[in-house]
């Protein structure tokens, strides 16, 4: 315990914090119906009361005078074992799991109380990372459980070896070879995610752990190609493996976890001073859950998988936050679960987590002849949440398949949106926000377009929401209907200009439904879906959703795609970061780009100040910047330089 932490800061009204760092630990009914669809719970080992034990990390950070606070847990769920709430919220905070500063501390500001807890089981331990001890699930005699699967590798750079476990740059916990099957191995490669496969001869590599690619130690968690991994291809790996954990137990850690501290009164709570509190005294009455990327299609997927309900069949979260999610779940409460796989154009195609339903509403889905919605379960438990969707520019291109939340299969029309969810997409932003202007990866520029400001005005709805019952402001999104959702292809339909020294190729994550009983998966032919993207304007950026005052001011052209450079799949989609291409200071500059130049466009400074206060105003009314936010903004855009 740290109290107070932030070396003693203070936070508004609230005051100082304090931060709890420790473990929780639980144990499951197996045979409770809201446990039981947990996959290998039934062969995960009991303890003396029949139940089955796990332990998780946890972290909280809590007002040192609770009823200061606004009584609202702020559940960050966890992303490949890391924190990232402060990033998406906070500016000027430091985003590593212990942090000593909160920069502008938002959302303590706000007074919530920040809970995290582990759920990844695979999750490897080092660099602070938040961990779970989750049960092997074995055969009932305890022999182990074996399954034939495929995992992948994709390089930055030229390599002799890489963990069965890899997942760019970070080698997660392993399912072991089985010795003795190495036969039923084979190792592929090809050069993009629909590209054929070509087999690489079992003779010309080994599991074996080689950084040189010589002098090979025998490893059943590592793969040795002594002729090198390229960076220009995609490796897959189909392998009989073992070991499988009992994945599916992060939901139920989340859960109950997230409803202890929420309805336990007694001094076991941490989040209470001690002694039986009154039911006027609860130290917390509402709890959000928020998750972004990986962790933003967990929340979705606890929802759905219908863990909003605790063990005394009360609500667990009164609203969720999935930020840049896309149309995907995750492939956690499966056999041999690896949550840390995401279904890109590239990397990750042919991973689990991305098949129907793709949407909030039930519908029925005509490719795979399915009825269903992420919300069908709660429904009909009678605990589901207040949902805000949001989206990213990139989610409709480098990997969400965003379209498919709001459109149907066939792009044709529009989707219903539950009235207990909003749906808004963040028009031209980039999946993670940097600060650098290139990975060495892609091609262009990452795109510096922020969604920090929009998202902080939406939690203040959101907790109205939960808390008052004022509706927050109506969804915001691209649609098929208004012709602001369309096919990437022709380039002449879709808009996008042509900027010199760009090539636009209209690539973006195809989706089919796949073939899960061979290895590796494959598409099943005749089962395409329809991926749409947001239209552009005559500059290159999208024409609906939410718009910044960056992109109603705009100084680039930003988009939610870049492309891979020469020597790592040239031309693929690359990245999480998007790009941009600033527009030419003068006329004379920008020669034979269509796009006007800063001169044309804003004529002099003071006509850009004055486009900026007349965009942050109108967000302000809307609701979707808050005044100090955009006060800062009007201030930085005084201070700016255009350069003509």
């Amino acid at each position: 315990m740290e109290s107070p932490t932030f070396d003693g800061a203070t936070f508004g009204e609230v005051g100082q914090y304090e931060k709890l760092v420790g473990r929780a630990y639980g144990e499951l009914d197996p045979r409770d119906e809201l446990n039981s669809g947990i996959v290998y719970i039934d062969k995960a080992p009991l303890n003396a009361a029949g139940r089955v034990e796990y332990s998780v990390d946890i972290f909280i950070l809590k007002p040192m005078d609770m009823a200061r606070g606004n009584r609202t847990a702020f559940f960050d769920v966890l992303n490949r074992g890391g924190m990232r709430a402060f990033a998406a919220f906070h500016r000027g905070a430091d985003t590593s799991n212990d942090p000593k500063n909160a920069g502008d501390g938002f959302l303590l500001k706000q007074g919530y109380t920040i809970v995290v807890g582990a759920w990844q089981g695979d999750v490897p331990s080092g660099n602070n990372r938040m961990t779970t001890r989750f049960p092997i699930a074995t055969q009932a005699d305890g022999q182990p459980i074996t399954k034939l699967i495929a995992t992948e590798f994709m390089f930055t750079k030229p390599a002799y070896t890489a963990g069965v476990g890899y997942d760019g740059g970070l080698n997660m916990r392993p399912y072991p070879a089985v010795p003795g099957r190495n036969s039923d191995a084979k190792l592929l490669r090809r050069t993009n995610a629909l590209a054929p496969r070509e087999l690489i001869a079992n003779a010309e590599w080994s599991f074996a752990r080689c950084p040189d690619g010589k002098n090979p130690i025998p490893s059943n968690i590592d793969v040795c190609y002594p002729a090198g991994f390229s960076s220009n291809y995609l490796y897959e790996l189909v392998y009989v493996g073992q070991d499988p954990l009992v994945m599916g137990i992060g939901f139920a850690a989340t859960r109950d976890l997230a409803s202890y501290l929420r309805y336990e009164r007694s001094s076991a709570n941490p989040l209470l001073a001690g002694g039986k509190a009154k039911a006027d005294e609860d130290p917390l009455r509402w709890a959000i859950g928020f998750g972004q990327s990986q962790s933003g299609r967990y929340i979705k997927d606890l929802v759905y998988q219908g863990f909003n309900l605790d063990e005394s069949r009360r609500p667990v979260f009164d609203g969720i936050l999935p930020l840049i999610s896309g149309s995907r779940l995750t492939y956690t409460n499966v056999e041999f679960a690896m949550p840390h796989r995401a279904q890109n154009p590239l990397e990750g195609h042919f991973y689990g987590g991305d098949q129907f339903p793709h949407t909030y509403a039930t519908i029925f889905d005509p490719i795979s002849k399915k009825r269903d919605g992420w919300l069908q379960r709660c429904t009909n438990q009678g605990g589901c949440p207040k949902v805000m969707h949001w989206d990213s520019g990139h989610e409709p291109w480098g990997g969400g398949r965003y379209s498919l939340v709001v459109a149907d299969a066939y792009g044709k029309s529009d989707l219903p949106v539950p009235e207990n969810v909003r749906v808004y997409y963040f028009a031209s932003t980039q999946h993670v926000p940097t600060l650098k202007p290139s990975y060495g990866i892609c091609k262009h520029l990452a795109n510096p377009n922020p969604r920090i400001e929009t998202i902080r005005a939406l939690l203040i709805a959101m907790q109205a929401w939960v808390v008052r019952g004022t509706p927050p402001p109506e969804s915001r999104f691209p649609r098929v209907s208004d012709g602001t959702l369309v096919p990437p292809l022709p380039e002449s339909a879709f808009g996008f200009p042509k900027i010199p020294g760009v090539t636009y190729t209209g690539k973006h994550n195809e989706l089919h439904i796949k073939d899960f009983s061979v290895q590796p998966p494959q598409n099943i032919p005749g089962t395409s879906y329809t991926v749409l993207v947001p239209k552009a304007d005559a500059d290159g950026n999208d024409i609906a959703g939410v718009q910044s005052v960056t992109l109603q001011v705009p100084l680039s052209t930003y988009t939610g795609w870049n492309q891979r450079r020469a020597g790592l799949m040239e031309n693929e989609v690359c990245g999480n970061w998007g790009a941009h291409w600033p527009f030419a200071k003068t006329a004379a500059e920008r020669g034979d780009d269509p796009r006007p130049s800063l001169q044309e466009r804003y004529g002099s400074h003071a006509a850009y100040v004055a486009k900026v206060e007349e965009a942050a105003r109108n967000l302000v009314s809307e609701r979707f910047l808050l005044p100090e936010d955009a006060a800062r903004i009007i201030e930085e855009a005084r201070q700016h330089n255009l350069g003509f």
